[in-house]
């Protein structure tokens, strides 16, 4: 039974353990593991910078909680919030956008940007990479798909870039030129969530207009799914046929990529708790949550927004197949949200962003990583959220 699976991976541990060493208050944004292995996590902040924290402790056999809040690099250029990161799979690069309307490319080594590319009139809510060698950045405009990225020879998938100014802009890593090689713009309203299915050719993509919509570079075909309400994430499946999408009427649904059946939806309406214990819920009705696939495909991982009844926020966890939520893990009675979620293939890890808006909390204990993150409203007009970095794990 898969689900037999879940009682080692996805329970945590006891009891959780806090760093006692002097952490930055404040949120930060995103999450993201490096690749190849997760052994480094990335976090984009309020404080305007992206931060390198170790994510497996150097003895991965030692039983006990390993911690460290020291991040081993700090990457400063932005002039407003760092709002998403994505890295290469080569890790010698990544990309960053956020409050200032740029794409910043970093090169990771040397903690300098190689190129900035500006052409949003809006905050930058998402960025993923794409193409042979991660040769595309991918922002977020909207617009109708023209023959010029679907037409390219080497099929090209640029790195997603999603904006609050309604586009998607594609960007050449290797031009010398800073004008985007393609921009979508079909969406009415605030881009805020990318993914690139490199394995189907496609670019996925999540609305506040309402509207899930995937590009399909092969044959130039946009396949758009009405959800009727705020799209705070998009997520395809390993194998490309299925679309996860969170949407703030607080559920999560799984549809067919080929026809937009409804294949499970996961909501909150099944509480997790016990004697003595605070019970949990999954809500998500005004935050931006992320969710995504993990433990191959087999379990859906996602934040949520505190319960109307308080006792802080929880990450969950559900299985894919029977739409039942297999674990809740509260991160404080503090925490209004926990707003994101980054699952490492690779080691069994996963991070989660949180907020209280004044604490913050670090925890390394066996499967789970915790690292404080913004909440953010949907939508919002303002290009600068407040907070500050709080490494990871």
């Amino acid at each position: 039974m898969v689900s037999s699976q879940y009682s080692n991976a996805i329970s945590p541990p006891n009891p959780l353990q806090t760093p006692s060493a002097n952490i930055p208050p404040g949120p930060v944004n995103a999450v993201t593991f490096s690749s190849s292995g997760g052994t480094y996590v990335l976090t984009g902040s309020s404080d305007r910078a992206v931060h390198l924290s170790r994510a497996v402790p150097n003895n991965s056999n030692n039983a006990t909680v390993v911690e460290t809040t020291t991040p081993i690099q700090k990457y400063e250029a932005h002039g407003y919030s760092v709002l998403d990161i994505a890295v290469a799979a080569d890790n010698a690069r990544f990309a960053s956008v956020g409050g200032d309307r740029q794409v910043f490319l970093w090169d990771v080594e040397q903690g300098i940007t190689t190129k900035r590319w500006s052409g949003h009139n809006s905050r930058v809510e998402a960025v993923q990479f794409a193409g042979d060698g991660d040769s595309v950045v991918v922002t977020g405009t909207p617009e109708s798909p023209s023959s010029l990225l679907f037409r390219h020879p080497t099929n090209i998938l640029p790195l997603s870039l999603g904006s609050a100014d309604t586009t998607i802009n594609l960007w050449d890593t290797r031009s010398t030129g800073y004008k985007p090689i393609q921009t979508l713009t079909e969406a009415t309203d605030t881009v805020s969530t990318l993914h690139v299915h490199m394995g189907s050719y496609s670019i996925a993509s999540g609305s506040y207009d309402g509207h899930a919509r995937i590009y399909d570079v092969r044959t130039g075909k946009t396949t758009v799914d009405v959800l009727a309400h705020p799209v705070t994430s998009v997520r395809c499946s390993s194998d490309g046929n299925a679309l996860l999408a969170s949407t703030l009427d607080g559920y999560i649904r799984l549809l067919d990529r080929m026809d937009g059946k409804l294949l499970n939806a996961f909501s909150g309406e099944k509480t997790v708790g016990g004697l003595g214990k605070p019970q949990h819920s999954y809500r998500n009705s005004e935050l931006r949550v992320r969710s995504v696939f993990a433990m191959g495909d087999a379990v859906v991982l996602s934040g949520s927004e505190q319960g109307v009844d308080g006792g802080g926020a929880a990450a969950f966890a559900w299985d894919v197949l029977k739409g039942e939520v297999i674990a809740a893990v509260p991160v404080g009675e503090k925490v209004k949200a926990v707003s994101c979620v980054a699952w490492n293939e690779g080691v069994g890890d996963w991070a989660a962003g949180c907020s209280d808006g004044k604490d913050c909390v670090v925890l390394k204990a066996r499967f789970w990583i915790f690292v404080l993150t913004v909440v953010f409203k949907v939508p919002s007009e303002s290009t600068d959220e407040i907070g500050s970095f709080v490494p990871g794990v």
